[in-house]
């Protein structure tokens, strides 16, 4: 596939105009536009509509474009990680992590990590589960954190641990004084749902159906995160984990929820690649955070 083709799609689609995508590869827009042509003929996919005054993105596009500029990327940092090689400092280490477990969780492994291995570069991407778990066994990433269980044959998991799921409320909310807060209560009043294709989403479901009742959804957001923050609002309640709930202290109150449902959690890695030392002080680090994080 023409790397020239792909960069020329990624430009139009962050540039949004074929002439600005021409200019900064200094070729001409006829040009611009072969290239294109080329690669939806590769890719056997229409990647724009086309009218006398813009590119729009098809949907075949958009979705190729979540993918492109990722590679992009990583062939950009090839001279990074080449002239790192060549002054003496090769490591680095890439970690990908569910937002929600990002800020009470990594994030005091981070600091610990920094603290060990100070020389080795890092960095850290907040994704969904779903991009997670598909970047990891594309060897994307060194390392991942995330909720549990994985159900993929090209990564390796090692358990963290569990935690029980709360109630996230106002924290004038008048369920916030209780402590404990029953389903039954919970299906009276307005749920901060997730989208149905998150594992949480589909927990708290199960949750609800466990117990004989259908939660009365108010919004839904992507953001686990965002749902605390909306339910700090006063807008209803959400269910998460503790890791959540513990990067909005000030904003949401919390509740152990009955009945209990378990959260398990751990280091993700891509199998049968050997982890580097980097990668083994890193998982060190997460699993030291980990007993005391969120609590």
């Amino acid at each position: 596939m023409n790397l020239k083709a792909i960069q020329a799609f990624c430009l139009v689609m962050r540039r949004g105009r074929l002439a600005a995508a021409a200019d900064e590869m200094h070729l001409s827009q006829p040009a611009v536009s072969r290239l294109i042509a080329n690669l939806e003929h590769e890719l056997k996919m229409p990647l724009f509509h086309r009218d006398r005054r813009a590119l729009r993105p098809t949907a075949e596009g958009a979705a190729f474009y979540r993918e492109a500029w990722r590679i992009l990327d990583g062939v950009d940092r090839l001279k990074v990680i080449a002239g790192d090689i060549r002054v003496g400092h090769g490591a680095r280490l890439r970690v990908v992590v569910l937002s929600r477990l990002a800020v009470a969780l990594v994030a005091p492994a981070a600091r610990l990590f920094r603290d060990a291995l100070p020389d080795v570069g890092l960095t850290l991407e907040m994704h969904h589960r779903r991009d997670m778990e598909r970047w990891l066994s594309g060897r994307q990433f060194d390392l991942g954190v995330g909720p549990l269980p994985v159900d993929d044959p090209r990564l390796d998991v090692e358990p963290l641990g569990t935690r029980e799921a709360v109630v996230a409320l106002a924290p004038d909310h008048p369920l916030a004084s209780k402590g404990v807060v029953d389903v039954s209560t919970l299906a009276r009043e307005p749920l901060i749902a997730l989208t149905p294709d998150t594992l949480l989403q589909q927990q708290i479901d199960a949750i609800f159906a466990g117990a004989g009742y259908a939660p009365h959804v108010a919004q839904r957001t992507s953001s686990s995160l965002l749902a605390c923050a909306l339910a700090g609002q006063g807008l209803g309640y959400t269910i998460t984990d503790p890791f959540t709930a513990a990067s909005l202290p000030q904003q949401v109150a919390v509740a152990a929820l009955r009945p209990a449902f378990t959260m398990a959690f751990g280091v993700l890695t891509p199998r049968d690649q050997p982890l580097s030392d980097a990668a083994r002080a890193f998982r060190d680090c997460v699993a030291r955070v980990f007993p005391t994080a969120g609590r």
